[in-house]
């Protein structure tokens, strides 16, 4: 297997449009859950107890489904449930290796890996398209937008800044 050295972005954009547009998705806010599931895979919310409590959750390749740390916020769930949709759309075969392993929600890891960037991406784009952000950004607040498109502050900040510029 190849390593994914570089993210490619382009790439991850037109998986995204094309599941956008499979879908018939049009307006915010975008739910992963139901994408997923429209998609094939299963998604659980599961409780992680002992040193696991810290994992957000993880893409379960042998049973094609994406479990979720139930005790999460909701927009983290949010946010990783696309993250995690991401590696299966992008990374099937990669997440069948020994590279793939479920990240602690709060190490010091910071995300320069290129398939955990891509997932990152994916996860973007697919709750806030550029489509979409298109309509709002410029006549509503970045707390509006949170709320408008069901993700954390940080998100549509990140969204806008990628976008935009700003």
């Amino acid at each position: 297997m190849e390593k994914l050295v570089t993210p490619d972005y382009a790439r991850v954009k037109r998986v995204v449009d094309g599941i956008i547009d499979d879908l018939g998705i049009t307006s915010p806010p975008v739910n992963p859950v139901d994408v997923a599931r429209q998609l094939g895979l299963e998604v659980e919310f599961a409780t992680f107890g002992g040193k696991f409590y810290g994992i957000s959750g993880f893409y379960d390749c042998d049973s094609n489904a994406i479990i979720v740390n139930a005790h999460e916020y909701p927009l983290r769930q949010t946010f990783t449930v696309a993250h995690e949709l991401g590696h299966h759309m992008l990374h099937r075969e990669w997440a069948k290796t020994s590279e793939y392993t479920m990240l602690m929600r709060d190490s010091d890891y910071n995300g320069s890996e290129a398939h955990e960037k891509e997932a990152n991406a994916f996860a973007g784009n697919l709750l806030v398209p550029r489509f979409m952000l298109d309509r709002y950004w410029q006549s509503t607040s970045v707390e509006g937008l949170s709320k408008l498109f069901a993700v954390s502050v940080p998100v549509i900040k990140n969204r806008i800044s990628l976008e935009y510029g700003v």
